[in-house]
């Protein structure tokens, strides 16, 4: 059986949190996943940790960063602990402060994670989409979306974790960082796609943050928060 985790990253958004968080309580399996939650140094960092220590879970793991990490590198931070040798995931999904998820979100990671787990044309499990297709069909596609997204230990190991973008290095202009990066290079240049629903399991609340404006702001049409269990298939869709 493999060995799956969740981690959180969060800033000074707690207003976003707490209704990322409700959403999070209603997926099925929740407590059955080990969650870490890494926290920015702010001064909303007690408010924020406050969030997460009453969330009933059994084995939610708060953790205040000792310097504040930034977009780059806390992802690449919390991905690259979680698959060392100390603690050992075979599977990591990255959530944020600020996405919505449908009650099947964890369902969809278990049934990818084990579905995908020999097939090295995938990089990258995502649950982001703006699809309209049928609620329980999946596609292979190019387009890596970073809104909330899990990979394997062997992928993060050989291909994502050594041309991570820590510094907005990897090209000139606005195309650059780690989501850009993995999607336009990285992806690409290995012969690798992702798997993502046709349905959306999440939805963006994040109007303001490092990165988000009102002018670049987006939701899914396609996301459902209250989804019932299903049988997930993989079908050939056109790719966008």
């Amino acid at each position: 059986m493999m060995k799956n985790g969740l981690f959180f990253t969060a800033y000074n958004r707690p207003a976003y949190l707490r209704r990322t968080m409700d959403s999070w309580q209603k997926v099925r399996g929740f407590q059955d996943w080990p969650v870490y939650a890494m926290i920015e140094p702010s001064p909303f960092q007690n408010e924020i940790l406050d969030i997460f220590t009453s969330v009933d879970h059994p084995n939610l793991v708060p953790i205040v960063n000792s310097k504040r990490l930034g977009v780059l590198e806390a992802p690449y931070v919390g991905f690259e602990g979680m698959f060392s040798p100390l603690m050992g995931y075979d599977f990591v999904v990255r959530a944020e402060d600020d996405l919505l998820v449908s009650t099947d979100i964890l369902e969809y990671f278990t049934w990818a994670a084990n579905q995908y787990r020999k097939d090295s044309e995938i990089g990258a499990i995502n649950a982001y989409a703006l699809e309209h297709g049928p609620a329980n069909t999946v596609a292979r596609v190019e387009k890596f979306s970073p809104l909330v997204w899990g990979t394997w230990a062997d992928r993060w190991n050989s291909v994502i974790g050594p041309t991570w973008d820590h510094d907005y290095s990897t090209h000139p202009g606005e195309l650059a960082g780690w989501d850009w990066n993995i999607y336009l290079r990285v992806f690409p240049q290995n012969g690798l796609k992702v798997i993502r629903p046709e349905q959306s399991r999440v939805d963006n609340i994040g109007v303001y943050g490092v990165h988000a404006t009102p002018e670049n702001y987006q939701t899914s049409e396609s996301f459902v928060a209250e989804r019932p269990e299903v049988i997930y298939r993989e079908r050939t869709i056109i790719d966008t």
